[in-house]
Order: C-alpha cells, then structure tokens, then sequence
C-alpha cells in the first residue's frame, strides 16, 4: 500500500475543527440543546478568536490545572490577555486555598524539585529522604494542604483551571455519538493515519433523535467512567451497585434502542467485576434485568456453582428459546444436554476428538499454522493462513457500496469506518436485490478480479469493517473463485452477509490447493480447543460443497 505524504496542519488545526463540530452541533440538534448549553455554545463563540483558542487548547488536554508562566502557544499573541478575557466570561477559574482538596492534581504540574522547595516553606513538614519518589512526596504534602495553597497563592503566577467541561465534552459526545471519541480523530484523519470513505455531508443524519437517547447514553457513559475507576478499590462494591440501582437501572424500563448497547455493557462489566470478587447473590441480581446472551450464559454459570440446577437448567432453556450467537447457543445446548447424561461430551469437543491427526516437526511448536504450512508445502501445495480475512475481504470487496450506501440512515459523521446499525439485525433489509446482483459477479472469474482491482485502485486503505487491507491479496482471491463452485461461495456469503454482527469469525486458518485440489484445513495444535464458531462454520462449509478438514497436530521430535 503506498503511502501519502504528511499534510501539514494549519496553525488553528483545533479551531477549525471545533467549530466545524459546533457548526453540526447547531445545525442537527439544535431542538436538543438545553439553555444552558445553547448559553455555553454563544459564550464561547463571542469570545475573541485568540481566547477560543487558548480555552480549546486547556479543555482538550488531559491535566486539570495550569500554569500561566508555562503557557505558550505561538498562535495566541498575548496570553495573559486571553486569560483574563476566559475568566471574566466564566470559562476558566483561577486556584483558591479552598483547592486545596485537589491537591495531587495541582502539584502535578509542578517537578519533584519545586515541590520540595514548596515543602521547606513549611515550618512543621517531616523529614524525608533526599531519594523519595515524587508521588511519595506528593502524598506527605496532603495533609499540609490548606498551608501549600497558602504558598502557591502568595506566588507569581496564576494556577488556572479551564471549566464548563462537561458542555465542551458533551458537544463532542452529541457529535461522534459516543463519550469514547474525540477532537484527536480530526488529527488522526488529517495527519494520513486513518482514512475514511468521504460521504456528502447533506447526507448525514443526527446520531440522536430525541434528547432523551442522548442523555441516557450520556449518563451510562459517566457511570462507566466512574465504574472503571471505582472498581480498582474492591471496598467501593457497596457505592458502586447503590449508584447503578439508583441511577442507571431505572432507565432500563423504557429505555431508548441507542441506549441499549451502553447498558448491556455496563451491566456486565458490573456483574463480571462482582463474580471475580465472589459477590455471587449480588452478580445475580445485576444481571437479572438482562436477557442479552451474555448475561443469560453467567446467570447459568452462577446458579450451577451454587448448586441450584433447575434454576440454570430452566435458564439455559430460556437461552435456547430466544436464541443467540453460535458460542451462546452451544453453552446452552451443552448445559442442557449435560444435565440429562454425565458422560455428554460437547458438540465441539467430540468434533476435535475425531479428526485427523498431522505430525508436525516440534520446532513449529507456539507457531502450528506456520508449520501445517511447511507441512502442505512441502507436498507440493500452494499453502496461505487466510483464516477470517479472505472471506471478509471478498465479501467486502462486493458489497462495496452496499456498506457505504448514502441512502441509508447510519452515517452521522465523517469519521465512521461503518455506519452505526452495521452490527444490528435490521442492516442488510431492504438490500436483498442488490445483494443478489453483487454475488452475480462470482459466475465470471474475470468481471469479479476487474471489480475487485476496481475497488482496490480507488478506495485501498480506507476504513471498512470488512476489508484489511494488509492481507487483501487479488492472487488468492482469484484461486478461490476459480476453485470453490459459485453457487457454494454464495451460499456462504449469503449468511456471513446477513450474520455480520456474530458470525464475522469462525472461518478456517488455512487455504491450500495444488493443480485441481484445494481444501480449507483448521489447526489445532495439543492444547488449543475448538471454540463454537468455528465449529458452526466448519459444519457450514461442509454443508455447502466446500473441501474442508479439521487436524489435530502431534508433535514429533
């Protein structure tokens, strides 16, 4: 892949770009936007255009406080005057002695050297070695605090804080439609370090139709912020599980679609948290409210550790019913089946146990595919790891367009590398038609290989969930096509197609072939197990006319 020269950022790169956030903001969710944030959003853009920057500059940084001596930014011509101009309209705050509880964070802009300096202005501070690590000497100034502020406050110097952070933050969630992305994408795209298929912007959608979707995924973002933190202290258990049944359980009621994901995830990250630390009664109760796979699975698991078999066994029943991805759905078949014979070996197991067996030179050992290739080379075969990309690829390379379909409704941004629904259930409708005319290329070896080298030509290297790039190989593409029956390949890219969200791994390591053979082979070396989705798809492969085999690897010295 060739690569692009380093564009040069303009000067107000940043500005540019929030107000390119701000102009979205204003013009897709307008009717969203509380008083106080639609105050935030004038504020901001009265300020001078200096001002805005330094504000832009203190928000996007990480550190809480600042130095006015250390600031320099050669855009801003007088930053003194900046700053005066950022507190005058409330968006920054200048240290107090009443700061003086967020002491770690102050002196964190301070060196080792001029902490201990801070210190020797302090008649009763303890004696300390002249090796003391910075942190240590930062936690014996807590309990001087109130003193140090004292200090700091009778300094040349300002420390200023940038504030109504939560609105700067907020406008950015509103834009990206996650807490967890940035103004940093900006610069990441511009730099050349991700590329991204380019949409016109007259067809972007809001991400949020309703102010309640975005505040209820707003405050799921919070709390798992807070929960990822908190839950480094196993004694916060008590102010974790109270903050989640007070403040994010009671959405669950009529919570919105856009939502849902977020409360899924911080429900488990709950209930896994509370199982590792043997909370076992209060996991089940986190977990209750769930009907998602994941969650049924470890209600399943708990209730057997604690013996209460017809409680999982009903459970896992439940599991079957709604059904769920192939590693779900064969717990819950195995759970059952296990319940009516001690002896049930799973489903994926058994496979393992009855298949072949390859013996392959130990020095392959902690590297079996490359070995298995060695093995099939050696006899004469053209051998390639290809594992879940191969197929990917094809698959992305037809449905092209099909992904990045203008029409549709789930692009709300330029930085999407797959419109927002692509893991839902609801992606593919409403394409069958043209789906069906994509998988036509397959009949002809050569509409296909100018389609793809079409593709590759005009869009390699942007974002696709579908394509890698690295591994995209035209040879390889045209040895499967040429050798895999159409009406087989069709039949698999049918149901990856519309299986995208759980069944976009699973598939073979290896593709070998050798004049008119070829065969798809999965490797498993002594220790490695058979996961239930690559079970599913070596079942499927068979199933649709394509040469496939399982080895287990033996190794000989």
């Amino acid at each position: 892949m060739s690569k692009q020269p380093i564009p040069d950022l303009s000067t107000f790169y940043y500005w540019e770009n929030f107000n390119y956030v701000l102009g979205y903001v204003k013009k897709q969710y307008q009717n969203l936007l509380s008083d106080s944030e639609i105050i935030f959003i004038q504020d901001f853009e009265n300020l001078p255009k200096e001002s805005q920057c330094l504000y832009l500059r203190l928000a996007s940084r990480r550190a809480l406080w600042f130095r006015e001596e250390k600031l320099t930014y050669v855009e801003i011509s007088n930053i003194s005057l900046s700053i005066d101009e950022l507190g005058e309209n409330g968006f920054i705050r200048f240290a107090s002695k009443l700061d003086s509880v967020d002491l770690g964070s102050i002196l964190s802009v301070f060196s080792k050297k001029e902490c201990i300096s801070l210190t020797s202005k302090l008649a009763h501070f303890p004696k300390y070695s002249s090796t003391i690590s910075k942190d240590h000497l930062v936690d014996l100034c807590k309990p001087f605090s109130y003193e140090i502020m004292q200090v700091l406050n009778g300094m040349a110097g300002q420390l200023i804080c940038p504030v109504q952070l939560e609105y700067f933050t907020f406008i950015q969630f509103l834009f990206f439609g996650t807490k967890f992305r940035d103004m940093s994408e900006f610069v990441i795209r511009d730099l050349g370090h991700r590329q991204y298929v380019a949409v016109d912007e007259e067809e972007f959608v809001p991400y949020f139709q309703s102010r309640k979707e975005a505040i209820e995924k707003w405050k799921i973002s919070l709390w798992r912020e807070n929960f990822y933190e908190m839950s480094k202290d196993s004694a916060s258990i008590d102010e974790l599980v109270q903050s989640w049944n007070q403040d994010i359980l009671p959405m669950y009621v009529d919570i919105s679609d856009v939502a849902m994901g977020s409360f899924e995830r911080a429900l488990f990250s709950l209930g896994r948290w509370l199982e590792r630390l043997g909370y076992m009664e209060l996991a089940l109760d986190i977990y209750e409210p769930s009907l998602s796979g994941l969650s049924l699975e470890r209600r399943v698991r708990i209730l057997a550790k604690l013996k209460r078999m017809e409680e999982a066994l009903l459970l896992a029943k439940l599991g079957l019913e709604i059904g769920f991805s192939p590693k779900e759905t064969h717990f819950f078949e195995d759970f059952v089946l296990k319940q009516n014979s001690k002896k049930h070996i799973k489903a994926v197991t058994q496979s393992l146990k009855l298949s072949p067996t390859l013996l392959i030179d130990i020095k392959w050992k902690g590297n079996v595919e490359l070995g298995v290739i060695d093995y099939f080379e050696n006899m004469g075969y053209s051998a390639h790891f290809t594992e879940n990309h191969l197929w990917k690829n094809v698959l992305g390379i037809l449905c092209w367009d099909l992904v990045f379909d203008e029409k549709q409704t789930g692009i709300h941004h330029p930085f999407q590398w797959a419109p927002s629904h692509y893991s839902s259930d609801g992606f593919t409708l409403g394409k069958e038609k043209d789906f069906e005319e994509k998988m036509g290329l397959l009949a002809s070896l050569d509409s296909l290989i100018a389609h793809a080298l079409y593709i590759k030509e005009n869009h390699e290297g942007k974002l696709n969930p579908l394509i890698d790039w690295y591994t995209l190989d035209i040879e390889l593409i045209r040895e499967l096509v040429r050798r895999v029956p159409q009406e087989s390949l069709a039949y698999v890219f049918r149901y990856l197609w519309t299986h995208l969200s759980t069944h976009a791994k699973g598939f073979p390591d290896l593709f070998i072939f050798k004049d008119s053979e070829y065969q798809f082979i999965e490797v498993k070396s002594p220790t490695d197990h058979l996961s239930a989705i690559q079970y599913f798809w070596h079942d499927f492969l068979i199933k649709s006319g394509i040469k496939f085999e399982l080895y287990r690897v033996i190794w000989m010295d």
